[in-house]
């Protein structure tokens, strides 16, 4: 199915220039305003201080570059001598009062190292009282894209984007060769070579490929009859096809399990992994794919369900501006986290529990794109339907896609994995599980615990194993 091509929108309406199609997102001048302008808001607010490198190193700069900071903090007054209060109104006579925004002295390397830093987990997008509609139409995390867009235009994408972006071909290729692939990232001297050659971390802990992917195995897969009462079309995701196909066989078994019409049709990757090294033309190109390969099922009555929080956030809030047509909306509007779309089937009774008792503690990690989707914890509410001892662990991983992998961004991440790995051991839990899988890798790599998607622990509690 075709689509057709957007028409051309008045622009007028998007003075921040934020919309991909708008001849002004392009413009270093308006970029470098745009900067300017939401770095003064943040910095009035700071309610955002903790949540990532990028706002701790924007407050502290913008601190150290404040040329009244001592007198601030009272500094320019010798420590511990008593004034006299004669002597202080001398002193206030010499301190000078200014109104100058310390933003305004950031410079070009301030300001890049900012950006490089933002690894958009987009959860200080639902903490900000400036997103739109408000008239301050702060949006942070795609600011940070605008920037990342704009220097891969001017600069080109580097190799390692390209690498990190071609998640088809690189899987299609790493499946077929599966075992030396797998030994090769074992190897230290290959790790040494691949950091230096593609910028991947040699201590990073990289998933293993499968020696058949997902829709390799969906496509020999003995036909089943197709009378559920709900249909639905499963989109599996690069890492479920090429790296770990067990979830999407699971995914298959729990949605039949509940009665559903499974289908899952032709697909590509999302486009995420390409928006991240900004690509925008080449994730366009996957998302017109998509909406065409899965639109006809959307026509059927089918929801489109997906075991990865990335790959949802894309489809249901990306694809209408990536692909800007009624059918992108039309397919947005149709896509559900699969723990989502289990837990309706669930409080529906089209679910059967399983054995009592088989679960145990389970130490649930929440996703951050999940949790901007504002649907709530769905694994988690779906592991405790099932029976599970559930402790949350609402705490960032520091992952966020490809970025934990690069080799100058390794370290940072797993500083910014400690709070999530501290709540996963403090829970002593049977179980790791997390709607990611990678955030189940930086997991792994902190705690040395597996760490699963819930439909990976609630199809092994039907068959009354748990899994550790």
């Amino acid at each position: 199915m075709k689509l057709p091509i957007a028409d051309v929108r008045d622009w007028s309406d998007d003075r921040h220039a934020m919309a991909y199609d708008n001849p002004q997102f392009w413009d270093g001048a308006h970029l470098q305003s745009e900067l300017h302008r939401v770095f003064e808001i943040c910095n009035g607010c700071r309610l955002c201080f903790n949540l990532c490198p990028s706002f701790d190193v924007l407050f502290r700069r913008i601190d150290a570059l404040d040329p009244h900071r001592e007198e601030a903090e009272g500094k320019h007054i010798e420590s511990g001598r008593i004034v006299e209060e004669h002597e202080a109104g001398e002193l206030l006579k010499h301190v000078k009062v200014s109104t100058e925004n310390p933003v305004g002295l950031l410079q070009d390397a301030d300001k890049e190292r900012v950006v490089e830093l933002c690894y958009e987990c987009k959860l200080c997008f639902p903490k900000c009282p400036y997103v739109p509609p408000h008239e301050f139409a702060v949006d942070f995390p795609k600011l940070m894209l605008r920037a990342k867009m704009i220097g891969a235009r001017e600069d080109g994408i580097a190799f390692r984007e390209r690498f990190l972006g071609a998640t088809d071909l690189v899987g299609s290729v790493m499946t077929r060769v599966a075992p030396l692939a797998n030994a090769a990232a074992h190897n230290s001297f290959n790790r040494m070579l691949m950091e230096k050659t593609i910028g991947i971390a040699r201590e990073r802990q990289l998933p293993n490929y499968a020696d058949e992917s997902f829709l390799t195995w969906w496509s020999r897969r003995a036909p089943v009859p197709q009378n559920g009462s709900q249909p639905v079309a499963l989109f599996a995701t690069c890492f479920v096809n090429y790296n770990d196909p067990a979830i999407g066989k699971d995914a298959v078994s729990m949605l039949e399990r509940a009665g559903c019409n499974v289908d899952c049709p032709e697909q590509v990757c999302c486009g995420m992994p390409k928006l991240d090294g900004g690509d925008l033309e080449g994730a366009r190109k996957l998302a017109r794919q998509n909406v065409e390969t899965l639109l006809p099922a959307v026509r059927e009555g089918r929801k489109i369900v997906s075991p990865g929080p990335s790959c949802t956030l894309v489809l249901r809030t990306e694809y209408p501006e990536l692909v800007p047509t009624p059918e992108a909306r039309e397919v947005a509007a149709a896509v559900m986290d699969l723990s989502d779309f289990l837990l309706h089937q669930a409080r529906s009774k089209r679910l059967p529990k399983p054995p009592e008792g088989t679960l145990g503690k389970v130490a649930f990690h929440v996703a951050c794109h999940n949790r901007v989707q504002n649907f709530g914890y769905r694994g988690r509410d779906l592991l405790k339907w099932a029976g599970g001892d559930v402790t949350l662990v609402d705490r960032c991983c520091g992952m966020d896609g490809t970025w934990g992998m690069k080799s100058e961004f390794f370290a940072e991440s797993l500083k910014v994995a400690e709070g999530a790995a501290r709540k996963v051991l403090a829970a002593e839990p049977d179980t790791v599980s997390s709607d990611c899988p990678l955030a189940g890798l930086q997991l792994r790599q902190k705690t040395g615990r597996n760490c699963y998607h819930p439909v990976r622990i609630l199809n092994a509690a039907y068959q009354g194993a748990r899994l550790e």
